[in-house]
């Protein structure tokens, strides 16, 4: 149990939300419903800091994680989103002069965001991930992409590097104070123009209700206005944040001329952000009531529901409104256009993941769509399947 602010470490403040038995891991690759239904599951006790202002996983047990197995969290299967890492990298190149010179992405994943970095015009990357073996760097990459399969130190800088990049990777960090040092000395130690952060918008999921975006493996959240405080407190200078890929993500751009110490969130930021986190409850109720009772009418009506979506937001989202229930519910099955998902099962519920073309075998009356961003792409691969009479709602 955190007793303190993993960013400031002010004291924590009483729970205002939970959510107990989510299986741990949003990407892994299960191969048989067997394994799926006996995956570790862990519990999500948000608190608010009243300091800073990150919201954290109270309970968050890193001891969970088992990251030896198969795990696919590439999205670039997505045209929608490979369209906005494309373009996101091409920005960053254009404005942090990047061209022809080395960054270094913390975190990397599959290496799927590098090798748009390279395309946009930066001269080499090094991705560093516990997970990305040199293996998994693309022939034609060769020379220009080095995996470095580690946790993320300053001593990985060399002198020379233009910016870190750090996507996605904050809300998996339990230990952000030390983490955010460590950024910042790498930064500092490269000689480099800028840190180029991205994560999920916690405004957003508060508002919304969005209870399928909390996964156990983020155990930090952050607004526009926290994120920018805790890298003010890191050390870096004059972050600017803003809102991106339908206001879902926050993009953070910062220099490494600050200087390290407590940093607060303004107060009337802090109330305005306490009162959402208060309100959060209430709206998950309403949503996970409003979706129990439409996929039980769907259920008793003999009507096939599939989810669009078999990574982590699907993941949370069937396992909060169908896990428990007594017998199969409406949803029989999940769809997914990553073929590293294909023919596998999702953990907790081992319900199977299929190809889109699969629905083919018996189409369904209506898809539920994990992120209303993909609706387009979506609904011309229905048409195209000839499935144009199928529903899809986004949730």
């Amino acid at each position: 149990m955190l007793n303190r602010c993993p960013a400031c470490e002010a004291p924590a403040a009483e729970p205002f939300f939970s959510v107990t038995g989510l299986p741990v891991h949003g990407t892994a690759v299960l191969p048989d419903p067997a394994s799926a239904r006996a995956v570790s599951v862990g519990d999500q006790v948000l608190v608010l800091c009243g300091h800073c202002g990150t919201v954290f996983n109270r309970d968050f047990a890193p001891e969970l994680l088992d990251y030896s197995g198969d795990h696919e969290e590439s999205q670039h299967h997505s045209p929608r989103f490979a369209a906005y890492a494309e373009q996101i990298a091409a920005d960053w190149v254009a404005r942090f002069g990047l061209a022809g010179a080395h960054v270094v992405e913390v975190g990397c994943g599959s290496g799927d965001f590098a090798a748009e970095l390279l395309r946009a015009g930066a001269g080499r990357v090094t991705g560093i991930d516990p997970h990305f073996v040199p293996e998994r760097v693309r022939p034609e990459l060769a020379g220009r992409l080095t995996a470095v399969p580690a946790e993320f130190a300053r001593d990985q800088v060399e002198p020379g590097t233009a910016a870190l990049v750090c996507r996605h990777t904050l809300e998996h960090i339990p230990a952000l104070a030390g983490f955010g040092a460590e950024l910042h000395a790498g930064l500092r130690r490269g000689g480099g123009r800028a840190l180029l952060a991205e994560v999920p918008d916690l405004g957003r999921i508060l508002a919304e209700g969005a209870f399928w975006d909390l996964q156990y493996e983020h155990c930090s959240y952050f607004t526009p206005a926290t994120l920018r405080t805790f890298l003010l407190g890191a050390g870096f200078a004059d972050p600017a944040t803003r809102l991106t890929y339908a206001d879902q993500y926050v993009v953070a751009e910062a220099g490494p001329d600050g200087t390290p110490g407590p940093a607060a969130l303004a107060p009337q930021q802090l109330d305005g952000l306490r009162t959402a986190c208060l309100d959060f409850a209430a709206r998950v109720g309403d949503q996970v009531g409003r979706w129990r009772s439409w996929l039980g009418e769907r259920a008793s009506a003999g009507d096939e529901i599939v989810v669009w979506g078999g990574g982590a937001k699907g993941l949370t989202f069937l396992n909060v409104v169908e896990g428990g229930g007594a017998g199969p519910g409406a949803v029989h099955g999940v769809v997914d256009i990553n073929p590293g998902l294909q023919g596998r099962f999702m953990g907790g519920l081992g319900l199977p993941i299929r190809a889109p073309k699969d629905l083919l075998d018996s189409p369904p009356r209506a898809v539920l769509l994990m992120n209303p961003v993909y609706t387009g792409e979506v609904r011309s691969t229905l048409d195209g399947l000839g499935l144009g009479s199928t529903e899809l709602l986004a949730v």
